[in-house]
């Protein structure tokens, strides 16, 4: 663990108290900011604090960018080197070549849960006296006008008062869904997306077909035929997790494949580079079992509210504020970077949640819409990336960036990891390529009738 530069409080907030719900990564994060800044914090998790009692197999790494690292070290976090790996580039699978690329090397993929808990442990650690994490506690009530927040556990019901309370319980947020049914005019809008997902055990990288030691630390793309996709983040066992990707419905879905005979026509038609042996030494052991027995999970939502916050007293953060499609993804670098954008807000208000909560909004809701509509047009784990038009559409705009740089910029997409371009920034940008594209559609399709119309009179004229 590493220090922050000064654990001198950052304002004048030493005898306030918060209440943060959610102990995730964005929960467990902004306690670190807030403890950073004299604040004293409660963070109530749903879960259990057992590692083993709170794991879900169906978990896979998260892959933070420059984004997400540079909210952890202005909170002066550093990952444990043997629980995050640095990926060293993306390999995308296909019949053709499996070859290292450049993709991802500015990156870490990290466990959710090892994230969440090396931020309690640095809260544990750094401020003991201001950060107290309480597991096992269930929101049942929420009121805003007297502050008072009251919990259940094991053994009965508490009741809490706060300064401020934060949001941080995920997609399905209760603290959200109380603002909703207490305050006037604010409103939500939830869009899901159509891909459905489950996690394949391939085993060892080292183990895949083809493998040099350098796969184990990068990022695995299996294109497929559409509408099929598989993807899989480094992980610091070693053991590559594969997130496969079906759609909601169509021709081939979850639903469809029941039996082994259907998982082995699944991967013999879409992904025959996965196992090109298959007919050979069949499925590695509890392959087709384990894949059989997991409920299929929802891609995701994007969520977007009209606010994040009311008045001087509550707040959203990260997916409870802003969820968005896993396309990207972004969803876990957008939390972490919110939370590092909350707390400058709050810093530079001295402290005053009336100025601060209104303004962090304002700061933040432009960038949290932007990338939620980039992701519903993104290209990644979803049908949209095998898109053939999908695929022309990056493909020229990164032709006609190296042929005439001045006139066309590097594909908007490809800046989503950057931390020093805000996502609305992107969106203004991936707008502006659409237009360049059909109006070099419209160019082309002018010039190929007048191209045609010139030869035919020439070709009369000299005959």
């Amino acid at each position: 663990m590493v220090n922050s530069p000064s654990e001198k409080p950052l304002s004048s907030e030493k005898n306030r108290t918060a209440v943060v719900v959610g102990g995730g990564p964005t929960g467990t994060l902004i306690a670190l900011y807030l403890a950073q800044a004299g604040w004293h914090v409660s963070v109530y998790e749903k879960r259990s604090a057992d590692a083993k009692a709170s794991s879900n197999r169906r978990s896979f790494n998260i892959v933070l960018n420059r984004r997400g690292l540079k909210a952890l070290e202005d909170a002066g976090v550093q990952l444990p080197p043997d629980k995050q790996v640095c990926i060293t580039g993306n390999i995308r699978h296909t019949e053709k070549d499996s070859i290292l690329r450049k993709g991802f090397r500015t990156s870490v993929s990290v466990d959710r849960h090892t994230l969440a808990q090396s931020l309690i442990a640095e809260g544990k650690n750094r401020f003991p006296d201001n950060i107290q994490y309480y597991f096992e506690q269930t929101l049942l009530q929420l009121n805003l006008q007297d502050k008072t927040a009251l919990f259940q556990e094991a053994s009965g019901q508490h009741e809490q008062t706060f300064d401020l309370l934060i949001g941080a319980d995920g997609i399905s947020s209760t603290v959200r869904h109380s603002m909703s049914s207490q305050l006037e005019g604010f409103t939500v809008r939830q869009h899901a997306d159509d891909m459905m997902y489950k996690i394949c055990n391939l085993g060892l990288a080292e183990h895949l077909p083809g493998a040099t030691a350098e796969w184990a630390d990068a990022f695995h793309v299996w294109p497929g035929a559409e509408p099929v996709t598989m993807a899989a983040p480094p992980s610091a066992d070693g053991v590559i997790r594969a997130v496969l990707i079906l759609p909601q419905e169509g021709e081939i879905t979850f639903d469809t494949i029941r039996t082994e005979a259907d998982v082995s026509a699944l991967f013999q038609a879409k992904l025959p580079v996965v196992f090109p042996t298959l007919d050979q030494t069949g499925f590695p052991p509890h392959f087709v079992q384990d894949l059989l027995s997991q409920k299929a999970a929802h891609g995701g939502f994007t969520t977007m509210c009209n606010r994040f916050e009311d008045g001087d007293c509550v707040v959203l953060l990260g997916d409870a504020a802003h969820s968005i499609w896993p396309s990207l993804g972004q969803g876990c670098n957008a939390a972490l970077e919110s939370c590092r954008i909350f707390a400058e807000v709050l810093a530079h208000a001295q402290g005053d949640l009336s100025l601060a909560l209104p303004a962090y909004t304002a700061a933040r809701k432009p960038d949290t819409d932007a990338v939620a509509r980039l992701s519903e047009i993104g290209f990644g784990g979803n049908k949209r990336a095998s898109n053939p038009l999908f695929k022309a559409k990056v493909s020229t705009l990164m032709l006609m960036h190296k042929l005439l740089p001045k006139w066309f910029k590097g594909y908007a997409l490809l800046q989503i990891g950057n931390a020093d371009v805000p996502y609305a920034n992107i969106w203004q940008q991936a707008q502006s390529q659409e237009k360049q594209l059909l109006g070099l559609f419209a160019i082309v399709v002018g010039i190929v009738p007048m191209l045609w119309i010139t030869f035919q009179i020439i070709h009369k004229v000299w005959l």
